[in-house]
């Protein structure tokens, strides 16, 4: 027969792999809106991109230039890779017992204006689809193992 303290255990165990499994489904949803919100956002020079950022508790407020400067799209894939490598880095630091929130950002005055169709390069909400690919991402997630 189970006792009381074979259950508190059993309980606390599970709680512990509950802790974790939600940890790790908020760190793969921010890694897949990171990932889409940067491939889909507009290239020239790299600016747009790259300044994508990823911050536990608050939102970045600072601007950078392109990563790997460029010009008519020419180093789009560069720029992704590098700020995707940040984001990402960041994120991985995120702890559910410490941190309330992971916070995906962009500065630039125009990133508005992309957003809303102002370049060609992509559709209009762009930023509303990357964080569908999150949901999708924590939608598909186990907190438990089986």
């Amino acid at each position: 027969m189970v006792g009381l303290d074979d259950f508190a255990n059993r309980m606390n165990r599970i709680s512990i792999e509950v802790e974790r499994g939600v940890d790790r489904a908020v760190k793969d949803c921010a890694v897949a809106v990171t990932s889409t919100v940067i491939n889909a956002t507009p290239v020239d020079t790299g600016r747009a991109r790259s300044n994508w950022t990823a911050e536990l508790d608050q939102a970045f407020q600072k601007l950078f230039p392109a990563h790997v400067p460029g010009e008519k799209g020419s180093t789009a894939s560069a720029n992704a890779g590098i700020a995707i490598e940040k984001a990402e880095a960041v994120i991985e630091q995120f702890d559910i017992g410490k941190n309330r929130s992971i916070h995906i950002s962009n500065s630039l005055p125009y990133i508005g204006a992309l957003n809303d169709g102002h370049s060609k390069q992509a559709p209009a909400d762009f930023v509303k689809l990357a964080i569908m690919d999150g949901l999708a991402t924590v939608r598909n997630a186990k907190i438990l193992k089986d």
